[in-house]
């Protein structure tokens, strides 16, 4: 009985682990078929660069404001958008701050942390590097393969800070000016009001328009 046991216990572990490897592998696999997108444009575009420079920019002063607040957003051409629980006060001082920031010269703004157009690819890299090792050295196992999982899950922000920094980090937006602020609102997640803001941008300065969500 003891033994049985066990043996059911190894299995179960064993499952788990299978389970782990799976999971970060499919959740990777899943990323692939957007994120590569988001981050080609990044790579491919200097006005994407700046939008995401000042998208991240954004979110670090309001996450300094109020603190984190599940936000997610996209560059683009000109601009960004922002979905989450905010006010558009808080999206335009935010972005305005963010902006004047990064012309003084606080480059770490533009570098997020969580940034998954960066972090998907970079864990993905991470993890196809080391189980390339593995298999070439001749030690592949389940509890390597785990290993190598986790290790890629671990440096795969490091790796993501790097790429930023060489990215939208890098990216000038000394001649910038917000230029435009609308807003949507959004299905209520979990009870909480939410909206989709989408900040503009243009090289050459022109009226402010802003459109509230309604």
């Amino acid at each position: 009985m003891v033994l049985l046991f066990f043996v059911l216990l190894v299995v179960t572990l064993v499952l788990l682990l299978m389970l782990l490897v799976f999971g970060f592998t499919l959740r990777a696999l899943a990323s692939l078929l957007v994120i590569p997108g988001d981050f080609a444009g990044i790579v491919g575009s200097e006005s994407v660069r700046r939008s995401h420079a000042l998208q991240h920019a954004t979110m670090n002063v309001i996450e300094e404001r109020f603190g984190p607040g599940g936000l997610e957003g996209r560059a683009l051409q000109h601009g960004f958008t922002l979905d989450g629980a905010a006010s558009a006060d808080m999206v335009l001082t935010s972005a305005q701050e963010g902006l004047s920031r990064l012309k003084a010269g606080e480059r770490r703004l533009a570098v997020r942390r969580r940034c998954g157009s960066t972090l998907a690819p970079a864990g993905f890299l991470c993890a196809m590097v080391f189980l390339g090792v593995l298999l070439a050295a001749d030690q592949l196992s389940l509890l390597n393969v785990v290993l190598a999982v986790l290790l890629a899950n671990a440096l795969s922000p490091a790796i993501s800070n790097l790429l930023q920094r060489h990215t939208s980090g890098a990216a000038d937006v000394s001649g910038q000016r917000i230029v435009g602020l609308a807003g949507r609102p959004l299905p209520p997640a979990g009870g909480v009001p939410a909206a989709r803001f989408e900040v503009r941008t243009e090289a050459d300065a022109t009226p402010l328009h802003v459109r509230l969500p309604g």
